[in-house]
């Protein structure tokens, strides 16, 4: 089977003119959509913590980083929701039948909800969250304390991976920037396994996985250590450098590594559809 019947560049960047076409409003909302409410969350999340801020001028990174984590998981809805057209049998065989490979599809859908969107949702969030900070007025907190917003920082992605004017070690920055790529890949391909509610299921599966790990480690804790309560858990852990030990290594490896897993399992279900 020759190289073209999987992928062919025009036939590709037709597939892609196409979904853009026909969805472009949709998007657009999105982007606009996600802008407004991170800007206004993000403002009234800082606005009801100026006293914190003015008290612990650390909490600022804290803060700034709940703010990423919460608009990442509206990122996350996004790229949790590809393959809009696998919800039903008819959109689904018409999607199926409609010119371009698998890969083709599999590709455009990537490109859209990881490859373009995540680089212009990063942009979108440090505008808001930026416009937010400027948006605080200064004013009496507390009765005594006053807050001036010019001492606080404006936002930096430096900032998320500093600790105490200290940027984290660099496996901790690769762990955190892997950690949301490869959780993004797995609401990604979580799409092409269900046809309602994809999102929902592929959250909840990932929740009873992450628990079960948790009841699992408790087990063997029980088991090989004898903790004394079952809550409790306990396990050797060794160090793999100076100031690197088994447990971080093998939460980055799972960093690292699940996304490889993650996109090849998406186009081969997709594919599996459509035989």
């Amino acid at each position: 089977m020759s190289f073209n019947n999987h992928f062919n560049f025009n036939r590709f960047v037709r597939l892609f003119q196409q979904d853009l076409l026909i969805n472009r409003t949709k998007y657009l909302l999105a982007i606009l959509g996600l802008g407004l409410i991170t800007y206004l969350l993000t403002y009234w999340f800082l606005s009801s913590s100026k006293s914190s801020i003015m008290n612990y001028a650390e909490n600022i990174n804290n803060l700034y980083m709940v703010c990423f984590v919460f608009f990442m998981m509206g990122v996350g809805v996004i790229v949790g929701t590809a393959f809009p057209d696998l919800i039903d049998k008819i959109k689904t065989a018409n999607y199926l039948l409609a010119p371009g490979s698998t890969f083709e599809k599999f590709l455009v859908q990537f490109l859209l909800r990881i490859g373009f969107f995540i680089p212009l949702a990063l942009g979108i969030f440090w505008i808001a969250i930026r416009l937010a900070k400027a948006s605080l007025i200064p004013e009496m907190i507390n009765g005594n304390q006053f807050f001036n917003p010019a001492v606080v920082p404006y936002f930096e992605y430096r900032l998320l991976v500093t600790r105490e004017g200290k940027l984290w070690d660099t496996w901790q920055i690769l762990l955190m920037i892997f950690g949301f790529f490869s959780y993004g890949t797995y609401l990604f391909a979580g799409t092409t396994f269900f046809k309602r509610y994809a999102l929902v299921k592929t959250v909840v599966i990932s929740g009873i996985l992450f628990f079960s790990c948790i009841l699992f480690s408790m087990l063997l804790s029980k088991i090989i250590y004898s903790a004394p309560r079952f809550f409790d858990i306990q396990f050797y852990a060794f160090q793999v450098t100076e100031n690197f030990d088994s447990t971080e290594f093998s939460l980055l490896s799972l960093s690292l590594l699940s996304w490889v897993f993650f996109l090849p399992i998406a186009y081969f279900k997709l594919k599996e559809k459509e035989a």
